[in-house]
């Protein structure tokens, strides 16, 4: 029933959301479309979700909830005309947001070091596209390095798990339970 409750609670805070752009419309303190609220309402939804992450420890909501900050915070500026977006910034953007993800993860659970490959290599290829498409780098400097290297984060990766996983099982892959019945077949 609590769970429940808590995940009827995000009408609310649209509600209020709405109402409150509404009113700052109809007395000309701001004016904010409804991209604009859409995208804001995509990062309230994050930041409810990562916040549940945080509290009930479950990786993938801070994942999930931190992307969707992300994203939505970009696409709510880039609505407001705060920020121009380019198809290179926003491809760099959501990796820098899913590495963020990874890594806001693995801050809340240290035991989870695996989720560091992908964070830091969503980061590093978001940071390469965004540091390029801003012209802070090169395109000729990075694009071969990024064509070239990207398959070894998916090794690193594969590697990661794996260890996490010989780790967690104490050094070994576990023989399924011996069954008490006798076998119908004898060897």
């Amino acid at each position: 029933m609590r769970s429940q409750r808590a995940r009827l609670l995000w009408f609310p805070f649209a509600l209020i959301i709405v109402g409150v752009v509404l009113l700052l419309k109809r007395f000309d303190v701001a004016w904010v479309g409804w991209p604009a609220v859409f995208w804001l309402l995509v990062a309230v939804a994050g930041g409810v979700e990562l916040f549940n992450g945080i509290v009930r420890r479950s990786r993938w909501k801070c994942v999930w909830g931190t992307i969707w900050v992300a994203l939505g915070g970009i696409f709510f500026l880039h609505a407001e005309e705060l920020l121009t977006l380019t198809p290179g910034i926003a491809v760099g953007g959501m990796f820098l947001a899913c590495g963020a993800g990874f890594l806001v993860a693995l801050a809340r659970n240290l035991h989870d070091w695996y989720l560091a490959v992908p964070g830091l290599s969503c980061l590093l290829v978001g940071g390469a596209i965004f540091a390029t498409e801003t012209g802070w780098l090169p395109e000729s400097a990075v694009a071969p390095l990024v064509n070239t290297w990207w398959p070894a984060a998916l090794v690193l990766f594969g590697a990661a798990l794996i260890v996490h996983a010989v780790l967690r099982t104490g050094g070994g892959v576990s023989a399924p339970p011996a069954s008490s019945s006798p076998s119908p077949h004898p060897r």
